[in-house]
């Protein structure tokens, strides 16, 4: 396979943790993998941060400096952006944010911080992390969205912005699938069906995603799965299946969530390893379904919707 995208990483959060940069050894998404790759970079602001927005900048200041470093690296706002920088040789890139509850009651403040959002190159963002907020409830709280959090998802969709469930809770999600008929996916999540773990989504939401040509971001993380000891490729394999099974030939795609997971199966330790995975989803379900999975959904959805 020659292009493999992927919905989210913690990568910039790591090295702004850090202090390092796209060479530290310790990331999990290195440089120079052995094909053409899109990457999201998710800017993780973790609960209880006093001035979201303020972190967020820091983080998005430092992931900047950090890309100046590499001429090859190219932020880009559109699909047709991607494609041109696949052409010039340049690796193209798109930004996430996690746990974006930095929306008040100010809808034009709101706005403005949407607006600012777009313009610096976030496709997705998520309203809350796992403890929830004023906007969300978390996969660890049992709160529903708020009347003010179905506002702000209804802005954000309206300015461009793909709304992410993966840290709802499913009575979150399920309020926003109802709530948005359009502009909604899961960029680092698997399936409940085969693992009950509460940052797994359940296949009435998959399918609620296939209805909303939205996407669903397969993660690399160990408990996530269906493994019962030391997780391998086959048992992430077996989350393509499901969702397939269930009708998503169009939504299936790859959120590794790599340098946010402290135990990734074995045989998938790092980016550069995505190449057995090509090779394994080829094997398994045929070349043409393999690069939808490993690129083509993410890139179609990117082209219709930023």
């Amino acid at each position: 396979m020659e292009f493999y995208g992927d919905l989210h990483c913690d990568t910039l959060w790591k090295c702004y943790r850090h202090q390092s940069n796209l060479e530290d050894p310790s990331l999990d998404v290195k440089r120079n993998p052995p094909f053409k790759h899109l990457q999201t970079y998710a800017i993780y602001i973790p609960d209880g941060t006093k001035d979201p927005y303020a972190y967020f900048r820091a983080i998005y200041t430092y992931g900047e400096e950090v890309m100046r470093r590499y001429p090859d690296m190219r932020l880009c706002l559109s699909g047709k952006e991607i494609d041109e920088a696949f052409t010039k040789g340049e690796t193209p890139y798109i930004y996430g944010v996690e746990g974006g509850g930095f929306f008040g009651e100010d809808m034009l403040k709101n706005e403005r911080i949407a607006k600012d959002l777009k313009k610096r190159g976030v496709a997705f963002i998520s309203l809350c992390y796992n403890k929830g907020n004023h906007l969300a409830g978390g996969t660890e709280a049992e709160f529903g969205m708020s009347a003010l959090g179905k506002k702000v998802a209804l802005m954000l969709r309206a300015e461009g912005l793909t709304l992410d469930i993966s840290h709802l809770n499913h009575r979150s999600a399920d309020q926003m699938l109802e709530l948005l008929p359009d502009h909604v996916i899961a960029t680092h999540s698997n399936c409940y069906a085969l693992k009950a773990h509460p940052r797994n989504i359940t296949d009435a939401q998959i399918q609620e995603l296939i209805r909303r040509k939205g996407l669903m971001g397969v993660n690399f993380c160990h408990y996530f799965l269906s493994a019962p000891a030391d997780a391998k490729m086959a048992d992430l394999i077996d989350h393509f299946r499901h969702i397939l099974k269930l009708g998503g030939e169009s939504i299936t795609a790859i959120g590794g969530d790599f340098d946010g997971i402290s135990r990734v199966p074995a045989d998938l330790p790092d980016l550069h390893a995505l190449v057995d995975l090509g090779a394994a989803l080829e094997k398994e379900f045929g070349a043409e379904l393999a690069h939808r999975i490993l690129y083509g959904n993410m890139k179609n959805y990117i082209d219709r919707v930023l």
